[in-house]
């Protein structure tokens, strides 16, 4: 069944831009407080710092700019549903943590797989008319 998506271009366009602000934030903040990340890292014992971080930094930027914009919208998204899986599992594991720990854990692994399903629907669906793929970029014909 095809989808008339022109009522949803507006809604759609925010549902990116909300989807993106998160890794957006992440990425600038890590980009910010480079210390501060890498310090993070080292506690969350994550493997070859000096690659994963700035490659961290890098992928949430640009799939944020790109979802944003609607540009290579789907490779984006699943860019970031792999990545956000690997870190939920490697990083935000509550299950492997004490039991006095795992609530608050479990609410980030948690709040990661409902953006996990948010990226995964935006991948599949596209990005919407409002998208710079469009040809009425950022316009609706009435």
């Amino acid at each position: 069944m095809l989808i008339d998506t022109a009522g949803l271009a507006y809604p759609m366009l925010v549902a990116r831009i909300l989807i993106a602000s998160v890794f957006l934030v992440s990425g600038i903040h890590k980009a910010l407080y480079y210390q501060k990340a890498m310090a993070e890292f080292q506690r969350e014992n994550i493997p070859f710092i000096k690659v994963t971080l700035p490659a961290t930094i890098t992928l949430h930027i640009m799939a944020s700019v790109c979802i944003i914009a609607g540009w290579h919208t789907g490779e984006a998204a699943f860019a970031l549903v792999a990545f956000t899986t690997l870190a939920s599992l490697k990083v935000h594991a509550f299950w492997r943590l004490p039991r006095e720990e795992q609530l608050g854990r479990s609410r980030i692994f948690f709040a990661n797989v409902s953006i996990i399903g948010g990226l995964l629907l935006l991948g599949s669906v596209g990005p919407g008319p409002l998208s710079i793929l469009d040809s009425q970029t950022f316009f609706i014909d009435n």
